[in-house]
């Protein structure tokens, strides 16, 4: 079961780094809709909390935007803070937070290094809740229901994965 949840982790670390820090992806099919959620994006840094998230709650974005905004920011790395206490048993609750600051804080570093995206101290603040969120759940749940939860998730990120492959087409990368 180790084995599975380090490779399970592994395998999430590379999609997030290849879909969410470096934004390759391709365009996604279903029917006649195409959906590209890749490519970098311009703008000044944001390095006031709770500014980015107070334009969501003020709408000023919409509502759609807002919403997949806060809860894919919140998600992201949700099912990493699920899998670390199996992953790593050696680390104690403090060391979580750590982690999740250190992992979303490179996220956003990375996309500001290789200027391809925008850094913004509120996606640090929503991908640490999104881990440490995770981890509590993880925390709280009976010890029977953990490793069902994670099959489930590794079904599903399966899944995900293999239809994001079979229906997607290259962008064109100028």
């Amino acid at each position: 079961m180790k084995i599975f949840v380090h490779a399970l982790f592994a395998f999430y670390l590379m999609l997030i780094i290849k879909f969410v820090v470096f934004k390759d992806m391709d365009m996604i099919l279903i029917g006649h809709m195409r959906f590209y959620f890749g490519g970098t994006q311009t703008g000044d840094p944001n390095w006031i909390p709770f500014k980015t998230i107070a334009t969501y709650f003020m709408g000023n974005k919409g509502l759609l935007i807002a919403g997949l905004n806060l809860a894919g920011n919140l998600a992201l790395l949700f099912p990493l803070g699920f899998l670390l206490p199996d992953a790593f048993v050696y680390l104690r609750r403090a060391q979580i937070f750590y982690v999740a600051f250190f992992m979303a804080l490179s996220i956003e570093t990375v996309q500001a290094l290789f200027k391809i995206g925008i850094f913004d101290v509120d996606d640090v603040l929503l991908n640490g809740l999104g881990l440490i969120g995770g981890y509590f759940i993880y925390e709280k749940m009976p010890h029977m229901l953990r490793k069902p939860c994670i099959f489930l998730f590794a079904a599903i990120l399966s899944f995900a994965y293999l239809f994001y492959i079979t229906h997607s087409i290259p962008m064109l990368r100028q």
